[in-house]
């Protein structure tokens, strides 16, 4: 049994390419435009933040291994209804957010290549990510401890020899502007998304107590080694010793140790940045997807696994509602910002009822104020977005609300029947 089973270095590999993400390339430049010398100080502070936030779904994960990755820890503290919220709002997000996130990959294989971008592209890279998901668990690791080892190489061999031998002063000599270094931080918060999709797959590791802590530890060394070599690298690199303007963008840093190769290695790397982040997303909703039609919330057709235990009944819902997407991007019907857009407030939705779970349910005082604290920050994120997507949302959790209020008032109502019936006994 233990066999099909992974441990802390196969579980990093899943955690680490889709946490850097696609943030990775698209930040650092943004938060050194935004905040000037300072923004390696916003980076250490959101990866001390990122660490915390990771510290605490932990936590979450070892009470509750199992498929529904932090469903259950919400179940236990805010009950079902919330639990199937949740659950809901984060299905919702994985509907839509893969299709965008691999249409960006496509623009970049176009580059790579040097064709014309097509739909047949994205097609080809969803088809990719589905073939890697029906692998079985372990599988699934080697393959994405891979992708994630080659992206770390990359990305820290290229910052290392940038910093060694194209950078230029070592200071700080832009002022500090408080608003600046603030937004700076509200744009890093992106930089937690994804630690409570890992959840989904605490039910497939060998020995949860110490696998997972162990490997939340490594993970966040390693996507700290990379986010802190990245923007300095990008903060001190000086474009003038590499005979290249300033583009702005983040192969500058790859320019001084892969030169003219530069910006295909850098479309490469975004290209396996997205494949491995959408793996892991699909992967994980599958897994909760079978366990919610396990328990009876979804049709029991969707509990099917085949020998390798892969949800592939789940796995065929979800692609044939992402092959949906896809003909509506194709024909233009739907924009991928948009896409991008609805996705990340149905995550945040999710992530936000696990952190109130945790401010519930565990109770050291450090967890409590960390939840507090992310709690309202993804709350302030959330303003951000669309207002019909928030009335949704609101739409949502006000039924769920109800639900609630109804189920606490049945049973108030049936244990008084039940104290009455006793006392006439």
């Amino acid at each position: 049994m233990n066999s099909n089973r992974i441990g802390p270095l196969l579980l990093s590999g899943l955690i680490v390419g889709p946490i850097l993400g696609s943030g990775i390339i698209i930040l650092p430049p943004i938060v050194y435009q935004t905040t000037g010398d300072y923004a390696l100080l916003a980076w250490l502070l959101m990866m001390m933040i990122s660490f915390l936030f990771a510290l605490v779904f932990g936590k979450l994960y070892i009470l509750f291994p199992g498929d529904s990755g932090a469903a259950e820890a919400v179940e236990e503290t805010l009950g079902k209804p919330f639990r199937n919220l949740g659950a809901a709002f984060l299905i919702t997000a994985v509907s839509l957010g893969p299709i965008a996130v691999l249409g960006t990959a496509s623009e970049y294989l176009s580059l790579w290549t040097g064709t014309d971008n097509n739909p047949f592209y994205l097609l080809g890279l969803l088809l990719f990510c589905y073939t890697m998901v029906t692998m079985s668990i372990t599988s699934l690791g080697r393959f994405s401890l891979i992708l994630s080892s080659l992206i770390v190489i990359i990305l820290v061999s290229g910052s290392v020899h940038s910093l060694l031998f194209a950078h230029g002063r070592m200071d700080f000599r832009t002022p500090f502007q408080p608003y600046s270094f603030g937004y700076s931080l509200l744009l890093l918060f992106w930089c937690l998304v994804g630690w409570e999709i890992i959840g989904s797959y605490s039910g497939e590791v060998r020995s949860p107590n110490k696998t997972i802590p162990r490997a939340i530890w490594l993970s966040c060394l390693v996507i700290t080694m990379v986010s802190l070599t990245v923007a300095a690298a990008l903060q001190w690199v000086e474009p003038e010793r590499l005979g290249v303007p300033y583009s702005g963008k983040l192969e500058i840093i790859l320019i001084s140790l892969f030169g003219r190769y530069a910006s295909m290695i850098i479309s490469l790397v975004t290209i396996l940045l997205c494949l491995s982040t959408v793996i892991m997303v699909i992967g994980a909703v599958s897994r909760l997807i079978r366990a919610l039609a396990a328990e009876g919330v979804l049709p029991s057709i969707f509990s099917c696994r085949n020998r390798k235990q892969v949800p592939i009944a789940a796995l065929l819902a979800l692609f044939v509602i992402h092959f949906i997407i896809f003909l509506l991007v194709s024909f233009k019907l739907i924009p991928l910002i948009q896409l991008v857009a609805i996705a990340d407030a149905f995550f945040l939705c999710n992530a936000f009822l696990g952190i109130l779970a945790a401010f519930r349910l565990l109770k050291e005082r450090w967890v409590r104020w960390t939840s507090a604290f992310l709690g309202f920050s993804l709350l302030f994120i959330l303003i951000f977005t669309s207002q019909w997507v928030l009335v949704v949302i609101a739409g949502m959790s006000v039924y769920t609300g109800w639900r609630t209020y109804q189920s606490k008032q049945r049973k108030y109502r049936t244990a008084i029947k039940i104290n009455k019936h006793k006392r006439f006994l």
